[in-house]
């Protein structure tokens, strides 16, 4: 209930709203904030989606648009849908950024927001975010 209370939360404060109980920061990028050690160096996130059962054609669907646009964004260097093929309510999302600052546009899009007020309730439980720090090439 934590990330899903985190992803509502961070969309209120990302949309303007006044349910955003006062805090200046998005709460999901506060927690990839406290993970990452040099914001101007590129990091991975995976996110662990479960689907409901009869949900994944429409879950698929609703990031066709995101996925698109997100890859045209100039902070980003991946963004990937992935479906386990022996457990097929279970996604894993594959994402990367050139820093912070791209993460941080990246929440503010509204294909971003639509995208996660649209996934989230499709999903049983909380998506599970990992956070990957990518080494000096």
């Amino acid at each position: 209930m934590l990330v899903r209370a985190l992803l509502v939360t961070g969309l209120a404060l990302l949309a303007g709203s006044s349910d955003a109980r006062g805090q200046d920061e998005n709460p999901v990028l506060k927690l990839i904030k406290g993970k990452v050690k040099d914001p101007a160096k590129p990091f991975a996130l995976v996110v662990e989606f479960k689907v409901k059962a009869g949900k994944e054609k429409e879950f698929e669907a609703a990031f066709k648009p995101c996925l698109a646009a997100t890859r045209k964004e100039p902070g980003c260097v991946a963004y990937h849908l992935n479906r386990d093929p022996d457990h097929p309510e279970l996604y894993v999302m594959y994402e990367q950024f050139k820093g912070l600052a791209g993460l941080e546009a990246h929440m503010k899009e509204k294909h971003t927001q639509t995208l996660l007020a649209t996934v989230i309730p499709m999903c049983e439980g909380d998506p599970k975010i990992k956070v990957y720090a990518v080494p000096s090439e």
